[in-house]
This record gives structure tokens, C-alpha cells and sequence, in this order.
């Protein structure tokens, strides 16, 4: 019997250090903009202090550096610049959003990496932002209501369009998709000129990559289910 209790606690303690060396459900990968590093989660969160705030750390690592204060949660979305923080939180709408007071309505703001006071760059909701390599313009996709992001097939008046909103003196917005489901998650192609996306127009969530002028659109994947 102590023999098989032996041989157990050994088999775990492999198990246990074969995870080390293999972590498992490593989440939300994020790659560099020059391609060559990956920042993720792991086992939860990093820091908490009492909310979700915005922290900056070298890649290599080193002490963070706390950028947001406020007492609501506080989530990073993209570097406006090599300087700058966009991030998501409810704290303010201002007083031109028609959109009905939630608390799901986040608004954007920015916040510098020396840890200034933060400014809101839109009261609008602007949803997986992603800036162009100039930082002159940027793609997101709006949120009407709320629904499900996992949810699947779903056509309804709330669901998901991708814009572009360029930041070259007064701000513009262009509607870039109308399908009537889930046109979300746009990623800038390497070209400047076309985004990558995930749409439910044909099958579920496949990535399509499209012009922004909408001279042409190509299904790059073909999951049905």
C-alpha cells in the first residue's frame, strides 16, 4: 500500500512539474507589433487593488508602474502611440452620447505612460480597437445593446458593425461592414489598406479580410459550426 501511495505522489509531482514546463490555458495572447514577443495571461489576474487599474511594465520585465487611480475597473485596450494608453472604463459619459445610461456603455480614455491625468477620447463605445502603423487611424467594432459575444447565428438589430475612425484633424467615422450578424474584432492588415475580421456571414465567427474602400472581401476560413 505505501508502495502505491509512493508511486502515486510521484506520478503527481511529474504531472506537476511537466505543467511548469508546459503551462495550460494561457489566455488572451496579445504579439508585439513588431511580431517577435507574446504578453498573455496566466493563472488570473496580477495585480488588485480593490479595482482593475491600467499598470505599465517592461517587457523584460521590472516594476510596475500604476497609470489609473479610479475606483471603477479600469481595462487596456491599445497603445495610441508609443506614449499613450487607450482604455476602457465607466466613469463619465458626456452629455452628446444618445445612448441610454449602463454601466455595460463603457466610454474610451487615454492616459499617458508617465501616469497624467486621464482625458476621454469617446463617450461613444468603441470595442476591440485596433490603430494603423501611422497612429492616424483606427478600426473598432460599436456595441448597440448587449449581447452574448459567444453566442453564434445571431442576427438582431444589436449586433456587432465594424467602423474606421480616422484621427487626421477633426475625427471622421466610416461605417465599414452592414451585415445584419456579427461583423467584429478588426485587425489592421500589414498593408494599411485592409483589415482582417471575424463575421458570422457565412458559417460561424470565420475570419474574413476585407478593403477598406470595400472594392473586395475574402473568406479566409470556412468553419460551419
Amino acid at each position: 500500500m505505501k508502495r502505491q501511495l509512493l508511486g502515486v505522489a510521484a506520478f503527481m509531482l511529474a504531472l506537476s512539474a511537466h505543467a511548469q514546463d508546459n503551462p495550460l490555458w494561457m489566455r488572451y495572447c496579445a504579439i508585439s507589433p513588431d511580431g517577435t514577443s507574446i504578453a498573455f495571461t496566466y493563472k488570473g489576474d496580477i495585480y488588485r487593488m480593490g479595482s482593475m487599474d491600467i499598470f505599465v511594465v517592461d517587457r523584460e520585465g521590472g516594476i510596475p508602474k500604476r497609470l489609473t487611480t479610479h475606483s471603477g475597473n479600469e481595462t487596456p485596450v491599445a497603445f495610441k502611440d508609443a506614449d499613450h494608453i487607450l482604455f476602457l472604463a465607466n466613469v463619465m459619459p458626456s452629455a452628446e452620447d444618445a445612448q441610454f445610461p449602463s454601466g455595460q456603455f463603457q466610454q474610451v480614455y487615454e492616459v499617458s505612460t508617465t501616469g497624467d491625468r486621464p482625458v476621454m477620447f469617446s463617450s461613444m463605445p468603441m470595442e476591440d480597437i485596433s490603430i494603423n502603423k501611422t497612429g492616424n487611424a483606427l478600426l473598432y467594432h460599436d456595441k448597440k445593446g448587449y449581447e452574448d459575444p459567444w453566442r453564434k447565428h445571431h442576427t438582431s438589430s444589436i449586433t456587432r458593425d465594424i467602423w474606421l475612425c480616422s484621427l487626421d484633424g477633426k475625427r471622421s467615422y466610416r461605417k465599414l461592414t452592414s451585415f445584419n450578424g456579427e461583423d467584429r474584432t478588426p485587425v489592421w492588415a500589414s498593408d494599411g489598406k485592409s483589415f482582417y475580421y471575424l463575421s458570422e456571414e457565412k458559417g460561424s465567427f470565420n475570419v474574413f479580410k476585407r478593403a477598406l474602400d470595400g472594392t473586395s472581401s475574402t473568406q479566409l476560413t470556412h468553419h460551419t459550426k
